[in-house]
């Protein structure tokens, strides 16, 4: 797989009394509101993963007992590593059989257990990175344009073979591939890779110049292609049409097969890179899914470029499979940390709940802790967007806001809560926050003492936050101390809008105060408790029903930080 290069009800006031009814802190909707597992696929290099029979019954006891659903096995050599691309893994009377596998068909070992134990086999089918192809014929081998040079394309370490996509008997070679895999083995489904070119400067064979000047007049050798222009457009949405065909013609030879209800996917890169002439949009009518290589920290994103409502690689490609049914299946990482895959997972169900099986990639042999690791957080955000399991006085429930991790511990004797929490912030359209809460109808104040901070980020955040809703982009007013930056006074006056804050001097210990009354909100800090500095005041349309309660947010990564806070009392 290719590796290139996150109202008031009474006028009486109730000092809680914190601990005199003190249990398991679970609302109705969290006990009915768990997310349903996601499918798991893995996808598998056969040279790392399966060298004989004894190899796959091992691995495909491990995938059925950590629940994979699907195994995207690699019957064509994707890279140049252990055995050359181009090579298979099963038996072919079209491509060269890789050393080894002689006497060993893999494919057919694995469809055979797999369908035993209730996984579907999917062929993970590279194309045009394709070592043999390119040695078989000199026609047939990608030409790139460098310093005025035509030279064969293998790659910037040289040893990247690249066929010319374009090609018509490079094309029918390796359709020729997957018909031969689809009508003699019952697989579910057929994943193509590595269908497109590797820069703008490519192909440029005596085949193609041909075939591009007779279309348009004039050739790309003409075209200067480390600068955006009209004609290096014209030339790549070209070559990107004719990529989209092929992907069709495979569709065509699936239908036509005695196996016809298989499956056709594809794995894409980011649409970062145009350059490659990949557009799901060209083939979106051909496909069953598309897989995105969502791979961030490879790409140099942050993570919520993954799950992103507004931008993002799943964003992209859902916009551009508009009209048609073919389904998302997110291509992942194994090795990210739980906090990644708690935040990926929690934005992936809320901005794209249609999708419902995750992939995931590992260069190397699959390992059972990491099968095991993929099961045990098909249910994810475990912690987020949902309560979670908290001992806390009666009336009081905790959720991590924004599908990042925190606790909360209370002491009945000391009438006080600690809370921790890493890798958040409440600011800008959508945060991420440990809330401890209670729903709220009307109007209310509420104060409480910050008695201590310990390990936390100079900006994090702790304090009283009223919110219209429990997500991550509601309105909110919030009245917080901070370590080493004062007191702010915060609030975001539409769903989804800017985080605006007024900062006042304070230190910790310190005394906080939020008060609602209709929509008109103040915030107020004290040393005592007793004398009062209003730090700021807003008028905020907001829902009668919001909820109230103790948060924090911590941009800092130690997870032993945390905050105490103690003579919590709430007067509605």
């Amino acid at each position: 797989m290719t590796r290139f290069w996150k109202r008031k009800i009474a006028a009486v006031s109730t000092l809680l009394l914190l601990g005199s009814s003190v249990g398991t802190s679970a609302s109705t909707w969290a006990e009915s509101g768990d997310y349903p597992p996601f499918e798991t696929e893995v996808i598998v290099r056969t040279v790392n993963q399966f060298t004989d029979k004894e190899d796959v019954e091992a691995f495909v006891e491990q995938a059925e007992r950590y629940g994979v659903d699907v195994i995207s096995m690699n019957v064509k050599q994707d890279e140049d590593d252990e055995v050359p691309s181009g090579q298979v893994f099963y038996r072919s009377d079209i491509a060269p059989i890789a050393e080894g596998y002689e006497d060993f068909d893999a494919l057919r070992e694995v469809v055979t257990q797999a369908h035993a134990a209730g996984i579907k086999v999917h062929a993970w089918i590279p194309q045009f990175h394709d070592q043999e192809a390119f040695l078989k014929n000199e026609d047939w081998q990608m030409q790139s344009l460098a310093d005025g040079k035509r030279t064969p394309f293998t790659g910037s370490n040289g040893s990247e073979y690249f066929v010319n996509p374009l090609h018509p008997q490079v094309q029918q070679y390796e359709r020729s591939i997957i018909r031969e895999v689809v009508e003699n083995y019952s697989v579910d489904g057929v994943t193509l890779d590595w269908i497109r070119f590797d820069d703008y400067n490519m192909d440029v064979s005596d085949y193609t110049i041909a075939q591009y000047q007779a279309k348009f007049g004039y050739s790309p050798l003409a075209i200067d292609f480390d600068k955006d222009s009209p004609q290096r457009r014209q030339w790549n949405e070209w070559r990107t049409d004719r990529i989209g065909k092929y992907v069709g013609d495979v569709r065509q030879d699936i239908s036509r097969s005695t196996n016809p209800d298989v499956q056709l996917g594809v794995y894409v890169l980011p649409p970062e890179f145009t350059e490659v002439g990949q557009n799901v949009a060209k083939f979106k009518q051909y496909v069953d899914f598309i897989a995105p290589m969502a791979y961030f920290d490879d790409w140099g994103f942050n993570s919520e470029w993954v799950y992103g409502s507004e931008s993002g690689i799943l964003k992209d490609t859902r916009d551009r499979l508009a009209g048609t049914s073919a389904q998302i299946v997110p291509t992942l990482d194994q090795d990210w940390t739980d906090e990644d895959y708690q935040e990926i997972y929690g934005g992936i169900r809320q901005n794209y709940p249609n999708v419902n099986r995750l992939s995931f990639f590992a260069y190397g042999a699959w390992t059972e802790d990491e099968l095991a690791a993929i099961d045990e957080r098909t249910g994810w955000p475990s912690a987020g967007e949902k309560d979670y399991a908290a001992k806390l006085p009666e009336g009081w429930s905790a959720r991590n806001i924004g599908s990042m991790p925190g606790k909360v511990s209370y002491s009945a004797s000391k009438k006080q809560f600690t809370l921790s929490g890493s890798s958040s912030d409440v600011w800008g359209e959508s945060d991420q926050l440990n809330f401890i809460y209670q729903p709220l109808k009307g109007d209310a104040e509420m104060t409480v003492q910050i008695k201590s901070l310990s390990r936390l980020d100079d900006w994090a955040k702790v304090g009283l936050s009223i919110r219209e809703s429990l997500a991550a982009d509601a309105k909110h007013v919030d009245m917080v101390l901070t370590p080493d930056n004062g007191a702010s006074f915060q609030y975001r006056e539409q769903t989804a809008g800017d985080t605006v804050d007024r900062t006042a001097e304070a230190s910790v210990p310190g005394w906080l105060k939020l008060s609602r009354q209709g929509n008109t909100f103040v915030g107020s800090v004290s040393a005592d408790g007793k004398r009062w500095e209003r730090v700021g005041t807003i008028r905020i349309a907001m829902t009668a029903q919001a909820y109230i309660g103790l948060a924090l947010s911590n941009p800092g990564t130690d997870s032993a930080g945390k905050a105490v806070l103690s003579n919590v009392k709430i007067t509605r």
